[in-house]
């Protein structure tokens, strides 16, 4: 089983969302410059990473769980991909309770495309049917 996949998807989400989040605040015109991120995004990643290690210590149980039966990888990445956006709403709505709408929906965008981007692949899976 390669784990490549949770890594990618978990360090690819927080590196990008920050990005994604000032992209949807220069559009509605509530930021105007690249600045405040370039200056808190240490300290964005640091705390991202840290709200994020139980939704993909959780991901990481899925993924394991899915590797070992004989589902579609389509499927799979659907469910995957289905339970972190989830676990992201389900944490900002803790964390921030709702006051963080935009930023959410930059994690989850985020998190949605490079889902669908990389290649999700269950080593020693080739013998399954339903791939």
């Amino acid at each position: 089983m390669s784990w490549s996949y949770l890594f990618k998807h978990w360090i690819g989400t927080l590196l990008f969302a920050p990005f994604v989040f000032e992209l949807f605040c220069i559009i509605s015109e509530k930021s105007n410059s690249v600045v405040g991120l370039i200056e808190v995004y240490p300290i964005t990643f640091i705390f991202s990473l840290i709200f994020s290690a139980p939704t993909y210590i959780l991901y990481g149980i899925i993924y394991f769980y899915l590797s070992k039966k004989e589902i579609a990888i389509k499927y799979s990445k659907t469910i995957l991909i289905l339970f972190t956006s989830l676990s992201i709403l389900i944490t900002f709505h803790i964390v921030f309770n709702a006051r963080e709408l935009y930023t959410s929906f930059a994690y989850i965008i985020t998190s949605i495309m490079l889902g669908i981007i990389f290649k999700l692949n269950f080593k020693n899976d080739h013998n399954k049917p339903y791939n």
